[in-house]
């Protein structure tokens, strides 16, 4: 079985990732974060891209 995200999730991923936090992430799932660390993913989520020309 494959899992196929979403838009906003992959988002939320790459968030994550960026922000240093994809490693705990895959291990302890979302719970396993802070809410601090939630915060951040969400917020680095409604940051718009920078996008390199």
């Amino acid at each position: 079985m494959t899992w196929r995200l979403g838009p906003k999730q992959k988002r939320k991923y790459k968030a994550a990732e960026a922000l240093g936090l994809l490693q705990r992430l895959q291990e302890c799932g979302w719970a396993g974060l802070t809410a601090k660390e939630t915060g951040r993913v969400g917020a680095a989520m409604r940051r718009p891209s920078q996008k390199q020309e």
